[in-house]
């Protein structure tokens, strides 16, 4: 092999994958990844090890290199991605204090529902899923694990305090705390003493890509690279998303769909939260000052996941396609509210609210199955009219990532139910590419991101609408926000 390589990691809520990719071009050489478990030890709790996860860093990192022949001394850079908003409480000796608590763990509402309740300007919802209710929670409910904690890290940047030994974090996880201050652009340190927080407990925040140092001599033996691999600062799983994507002007929605949805719209400047303006999050792009406001659906894939499980564990993707696809798609019919993990956008409630609705004894396993598809599908478009509403919605390009337009059957929902052309690509690890940009840049490899990706072939496709099922889902989703409505008010 010649020339040099950066690796992009990207943390996600269910695996973890490491690309590798020519320093010079930002061609994907090869690809690895696993599965990361999950522990769910009461309701509504979603936790993760974070020992766990450098072990399986160590293991892919090391078969990356082996399966696909890439000499060590090649690897020039590392960059970080991570599921954003998850905490990592770390004692002073750099142990974690407990497991990892998820960003879809809802344990913390009542914490959420107080720091809405606060005085303090807010730049963001007030929810659950944020860092601030969960560090609240433990802080409340779990005081031992609270005492013990030095640091509170994100996913990604325990990962790099393993690589490195430094603690500190970035612009686009720390804008998804519910800590930081965006007129600022620092961690909000008013709110941190009406709440009676030390401003120690939180690392200091540099842009993504600058470098935050080399690998530790025990790092580079477990991963078994040099000790001089430069590891940049990284940043959030969507942020690395939108960055690893090109970053799409104004003109485009980009809809990053896999276990959950994200649906990002770059903006031009910063306003605080403002309930009445729509359910929206405001977050950093971690690089040239640059914000997105993101609309969430928490439970895309995850839906698809869950009734595949239920139906039976052994069914292939193929097998789950064929029996929706002997389904029709009808106003009467079966509807499913993918609300598994709370609302999400628009209605921004915390807690179990996945239904099906308009259930008759003729429904079976293929009508339903067909309920759920279309309900991803229509919980999407939801979220994309509440974040940037239905006029501005007919006007913009939309882009699909991530995992779930690889399914040909959901692909041609999504068109249908927009009623437009969608664009997706044949490439979709669009996090850990971000990430392999910022470790381009970190290492000076490469100008800024956008330049080391201008020429990257994403193998993207066009998906067109069916004009007759477009007709029929236009009544179908009428009736699914009527729905919609009524659960999240429940």
């Amino acid at each position: 092999m010649r020339g040099r390589v950066v690796l992009g990691i990207d943390l996600g809520t269910t695996g973890m994958k490491v690309i590798a990719a020519a320093a010079e071009d930002a061609r994907v050489l090869a690809a690895v990844g696993e599965a990361v478990e999950n522990f769910s030890p009461a309701p509504g709790y979603l936790e993760q090890a974070p020992e766990a996860w450098w072990r399986a860093l160590c293991r892919l990192t090391r078969r990356l290199l082996q399966e696909h022949d890439i000499p060590a001394v090649a690897v020039a850079a590392i960059g970080l991605s991570g599921h954003m908003h998850s905490v990592v409480p770390l004692r002073a000796d750099g142990t974690p204090a407990q497991r990892c608590i998820v960003w879809a763990d809802t344990r913390s509402q009542r914490q959420a529902e107080a720091i809405g309740k606060t005085a303090a300007p807010l730049w963001n919802p007030a929810i659950a899923p944020y860092s601030l209710a969960k560090i609240l929670w433990l802080r409340e409910q779990a005081p031992a694990v609270f005492a013990e904690t030095a640091h509170f890290l994100f996913c990604k940047d325990y990962l790099r305090y393993r690589l490195t030994g430094t603690l500190a974090s970035d612009f686009s996880d720390a804008s998804g705390s519910l800590i930081w201050d965006f007129a600022a652009r620092a961690w909000d340190d008013g709110l941190l003493r009406q709440l009676g927080l030390a401003r120690e407990l939180l690392p200091p925040v540099y842009p993504s890509a600058a470098a935050a140092g080399t690998l530790t001599a025990a790092a580079a033996r477990e991963l078994g690279l040099r000790r001089d691999v430069i590891v940049a600062c990284g940043g959030g799983d969507a942020a690395c998303a939108v960055v690893g994507a090109g970053m799409p002007g104004r003109d485009t929605l980009m809809i990053n769909a896999g276990t959950a949805v994200q649906i990002i719209e770059m903006q031009a400047a910063a306003q605080p939260y403002d309930p009445r303006a729509g359910a929206r999050y405001l977050f950093e792009l971690g690089l040239d000052g640059r914000r997105f406001a993101i609309g969430a659906l928490n439970s895309a894939g995850h839906s698809l996941e869950w009734w595949r499980q239920l139906l039976d564990p052994r069914l292939s993707y193929e097998g789950f396609n064929a029996l929706a696809a002997a389904a029709p798609s009808t106003a009467e019919g079966p509807l499913f509210l993918p609300y598994l993990q709370g609302t999400g956008t628009p209605f921004l409630r915390d807690g179990p609210f996945g239904s099906f609705v308009q259930l008759s004894a003729t429904a079976d396993k293929a009508a339903l199955t067909r309920a759920v598809l279309d309900g991803v599908a229509f919980g999407i478009k939801h979220c994309a009219e509440a974040l940037v509403g239905e006029a501005a919605l007919r006007q913009k390009a939309l882009l699909f990532t991530g995992g779930l337009p690889k399914n040909p059957l959901l692909r041609q929902i999504l068109a249908d139910v927009f009623g437009r052309e969608i664009r997706y690509r044949a490439f979709t690890d669009m996090s850990a590419l971000g990430a392999a940009a910022h470790a381009a840049v970190a290492a000076r490899l490469a100008a800024d991101a956008r330049g080391w990706l201008a020429d990257f072939d994403y193998g993207e496709r066009q998906q067109p609408p069916d004009a007759a099922q477009t007709a029929r889902y236009a009544e179908i989703y009428a009736r699914y926000k009527l729905w919609a409505g009524k659960i999240a008010a429940a």
